[in-house]
C-alpha cells in the first residue's frame, strides 16, 4: 500500500512484475479461471494509480514452431490488456506485446524451465 492506502504493484526500484498465476489454455489465449482473481487485483492497483502505464509482454517456451508461439504471446498479452478493460483499467494505458520464445529466464530442455518461461509480464511504460 502507499501513503493514500493504494495498493502499489512496482517497488521503487522496478519497472517490470511477472504475474504469477496468470495462465492460459493450452496453445490458446484463453485466460484459466485462476487468472482471473490475479487480474482483478492487477487491475485495482492499476485503477488505484491512475498514471501508471504499462506493456504486458507475453512469453512462451520453446516448443513448436517460433512463428506460432510469437503469435501466440501476442495474442495472450492481448487477451490480458482486454481483461484488464473489463475491469476498468483505460485501454490507452496499456500496450500488449508478444515476445515468443525469444527471451527466456528458464532451461526450455526442462518440463519446470519451460513453464517458467510461458509466463506474462508487466513493465511500467511511465
Amino acid at each position: 500500500m502507499n501513503e493514500r492506502g493504494c495498493p502499489v504493484l512496482f517497488e521503487a526500484d522496478e519497472a517490470s512484475l511477472v504475474l504469477e498465476g496468470v495462465n492460459f489454455e493450452t496453445s490458446s489465449a484463453q485466460l484459466t479461471p485462476e487468472a482471473a482473481s490475479v487480474l482483478d487485483r492487477v487491475a485495482t492497483a492499476l485503477n488505484d494509480n491512475p498514471d501508471v502505464r504499462v506493456r504486458v509482454i507475453g512469453h512462451t517456451d520453446a516448443s513448436g514452431a517460433r512463428a506460432f508461439n510469437v503469435q501466440l504471446s501476442q495474442a495472450r498479452a492481448e487477451s490480458v490488456t482486454a481483461y484488464l478493460a473489463t475491469r476498468g483499467v483505460r485501454a490507452e494505458r496499456m500496450e500488449a506485446m508478444g515476445v515468443g520464445p525469444d527471451r527466456p529466464i528458464a532451461d526450455n530442455s526442462t518440463a519446470e524451465g519451460r513453464r517458467t518461461n510461458r509466463r506474462v509480464v508487466l513493465e511500467r511504460i511511465n
